[in-house]
């Protein structure tokens, strides 16, 4: 009976040799097999066969003649391991999964005490600093200082969220095998979450950041100046916006989109119907003025707006100046009227360019014509959009700068100098006094450009220095009122015109024309429209700029706009709206009495120190104190100097240092330099959908949209970055890239070849040698 117990020994050997294979577990490791495969069958059959049938032996279990499973790895450090063997399938080493060193792991001799050693010490070893998951490791942060770092998955994930709202990412943006390999490098821990978890989290954080923004509003701002616009998307579909301004109780400036919502239509009622519902949703009461287009619909929806306002005893002078017009429309109207007639000057630089651009063979040309004529300018040339007159500065800009360029063009080329003349229907080539022309247009378009660029800003105040804007577009237009050119004339002519129905003129409506009018009311064509006046908020913002108030150097600046005439009746309307409004905060803001205070502490703790104070104060005040404390706060703070007007100043850091002086005065300060003057920042919501809402991604519902939009505007610490290239740059860039990367392949290439071609002489001598 020698042999069964020989066999019994070679399965209990065989099974000891599975469990140096597979471990003390039941499967194998992810690294001999890979995930998801099966052991090799090959260790059990070999075990299995050693044993014989033997149907006659009956002492035998046969369950335990076929070997017992493997077990699983107990050591936790194979899970950073991969197990090298021998060819008898028995572990010898280990191979770290992070830097890929080899370490001694035979289960006799070493066990796992090395892979635990190399474990504290490996380099690449994410894990190594994670035994205290409050400690970080020190590490430089990008644009930043050096500071710890700790891997949190929440907070990455947090950052993805804010990743995708901010940089107008697609939800399925995580599930991009681009993006994955790069995370599986960077941070191989974090799972990166799929679209639909993308979607939760976007919302989640929505309205997260609303709940915040809604607690703001209420704790750290008295009153907000809101702005309005309506957008139509690729889809048809009407949408607005509505924009929050206001200055916090740390005179810093604030700008919010707070709602952009799906629309039915455009008009007044409707307008004024969803601005009475956003203020509803957000809480707000306090609105002093909403900044509109020029579009008929929005004067209805702001009365229906003011009508509203007026129920609640918080509006101020009865909404008289809710509605403000955009500043930068205003603008862009004065200028496309003046340019209805463009000057042949404009219109043969207009063709000119265009010959240009219309052919890859012609730029080729005008760019050596630039090289050899040593002109240095960055920009080229640019097609204007004749109906937008930025367009065409920028147009005229980017011409003038090639004068030389086109007038040589002219004299070399003759195709060029035919297609543009005026027997081909064109009109002719630029001349040297068509230059000229250009360049005085480039010269006044110029300064409308950059007037359009300053009130539309929206990260600083600009309702303190907008009347300074006002008055430097009617010097512009005086000017060519007064040129020689005929047609300067007319176009200045038509520019005043278009300037006088918004801003130049000071319309005094008769009191009893218009009870005259009410009487009649029915009768023909009824009561007469009011005309409208410019906001005098405009000039309140003015005035609670410390250099200027009511200074003599604004009354001449309003009389420049006006004319004396009428220049006085605005300077009597401002100083009385100054006035009227500074009861008004008063009644709403005025500190409590201090002599009250302090009589009240006195009577609490029954002592008799008060009574001589309360008679001497009144003595006092008898004699010599009624001139100085019958001042308010407007009267002192007029009644001081004036700053530097050239001086850059700071005006929230001024008042924030002055509050306490005239705390009355600087809740109006606060409010009238909130004021946005342009309808800029309402529209610059509308680029973001237009991108966010595209023909890839017209899925997304309105909801999801103004999550998006508003998201990312809350989100936003910084200025957009501008993704739009330059064609001309980029064209540079491509070819030191070219030339760069090219030659070096094309070196190496040479190099390989050259070391291909002294090895083969080499060989051919070594077999023809032996035949020689």
């Amino acid at each position: 009976m020698e042999e069964p117990e020989n066999q019994i020994v070679s399965m209990e050997f065989c099974s000891g040799s599975s469990h140096e294979e597979f471990g003390s577990g039941s499967q194998p490791s992810h690294e001999e097999f890979g995930s998801g495969s099966q052991p090799s069958q090959t260790s059990h059959a070999q075990t299995t066969a050693t044993i014989p049938e033997d149907p006659t032996d009956v002492d035998k279990e046969p369950v335990k003649e076929q070997g017992r499973r493997a077990m699983a790895d107990r050591s936790e450090w194979w899970g950073h391991f991969i197990k090298i063997k021998d060819n008898n399938d028995v572990v010898i080493a280990a191979r770290c999964k992070y830097c890929s060193r080899q370490v001694k792991a035979e289960t006799d001799r070493h066990g796992t005490s090395g892979m635990k050693r190399h474990f504290n010490v490996c380099k690449r070893n994410p894990h190594k600093f994670n035994k205290d998951p409050t400690q970080g490791t020190i590490q430089a942060t990008y644009g930043g200082a050096v500071g710890t770092w700790k891997f949190d998955p929440d907070a990455i994930r947090i950052a993805f969220t804010e990743m995708i709202i901010v940089d107008e990412l697609p939800f399925a943006f995580g599930e991009k095998a681009g993006f994955r390999k790069f995370m599986s490098i960077a941070c191989p821990r974090f799972t990166v979450p799929s679209r639909r978890t993308t979607t939760r989290d976007v919302v989640k954080m929505f309205f997260k950041e609303k709940a915040r923004l809604k607690k703001f509003f209420k704790d750290s701002c008295q009153r907000v100046c809101l702005t309005t616009y309506c957008w139509t998307s690729q889809q048809l579909d009407g949408y607005m916006t509505v924009t929050a301004s206001f200055i916090d109780e740390n005179w810093i400036m604030h700008k919010k989109i707070i709602n952009f919502f799906l629309v039915k239509g455009h008009k007044g009622d409707d307008i004024g119907r969803n601005l009475v519902r956003c203020m509803a949703e957000w809480g707000m009461e306090r609105v002093p003025t909403v900044t509109v287009d020029n579009a008929s619909s929005n004067d209805s929806g702001i009365m229906y707006l003011r009508r509203h306002l007026n129920k609640s005893p918080s509006n101020i002078a009865k909404g008289k100046y809710l509605h403000m017009r955009c500043a930068a429309h205003i603008v862009n109207l004065i200028v496309q009227d003046g340019l209805k007639e463009v000057d042949l000057s404009i219109q043969r630089v207009r063709a000119a360019v265009r010959y240009i651009r219309n052919g890859g063979t012609r730029i080729t040309k005008f760019k050596e014509i630039v090289v050899e004529e040593k002109v240095d300018a960055k920009a080229f040339l640019r097609i204007d959009v004749p109906t937008r007159w930025n367009s065409t500065f920028l147009m005229l800009k980017a011409a003038n700068v090639y004068e030389k360029v086109f007038i040589r063009l002219g004299e070399e080329d003759l195709t060029y100098k035919f297609d543009l003349s005026e027997e081909n229907d064109g009109y002719g080539c630029p001349e040297e006094a068509d230059w000229e022309n250009a360049k005085k247009m480039e010269e006044f378009l110029g300064h409308f450009y950059d007037l359009t660029t300053r009130v539309s800003a929206t990260l600083h105040v600009t309702s303190n220095t907008f009347f300074h804007e006002i008055a430097e577009v009617h010097l512009l237009i005086k000017a060519w009122l007064e040129s020689e050119d005929a047609l300067q004339v007319a176009m200045g002519q038509r520019m005043k015109d278009k300037f006088d129905k918004y801003w130049g003129l000071w319309h005094i409506n008769d009191k009893n024309k218009e009870s005259m009018n009410e009487k009649g009311k029915g009768k023909g064509k009824g009561k007469e429209k009011e005309k409208e006046n410019i906001n005098l908020l405009i000039f309140v913002a003015a005035v609670v700029d410390p250099r200027y108030k009511l200074s003599p150097y604004t009354h001449a600046v309003i009389e420049e706009i006006f004319g004396q005439e009428r220049g006085l009746l605005v300077w009597t309307a401002v100083t009385t709206c100054v006035n009227d409004l500074f009861e008004e905060y008063t009644k709403l803001y005025a500190p409590v009495e201090v002599t009250a205070e302090v009589e009240d502490s006195s009577t609490s703790k029954g002592g008799r120190q008060g009574m001589l104070k309360d008679v001497i104060a009144k003595k006092l005040k008898m004699n010599n104190g009624a001139s100085s404390n019958s001042k308010s706060e407007l009267d002192k703070y007029l009644a001081e100097d004036t700053e530097d007007v050239e001086m850059k100043l700071d005006i929230l850091a001024w008042w924030k240092i002055n509050e306490s002086r005239f705390p009355v005065l600087a809740h109006l300060a606060r409010d009238a330099l909130a004021i946005p003057i342009s309808s800029v920042a309402s529209e610059s919501a509308f680029s973001t959908s237009g991108r966010i809402l595209d023909d890839f991604r017209t899925s997304l519902t309105p909801f999801m949209l103004e999550a998006l939009v508003c998201g990312q505007d809350w989100l936003r610490r910084t200025t957009p970055i501008d993704i739009q290239e330059s064609m001309e740059e980029l064209a540079v860039i491509e070819k030191e890239l070219i030339e760069e990367f090219g030659c070096l392949h094309i070196s190496k290439g040479k190099a390989d070849k050259k070391r291909a071609c002294i090895s083969k002489p080499v060989e051919s001598m070594s077999i023809s040698k032996p035949g020689t």
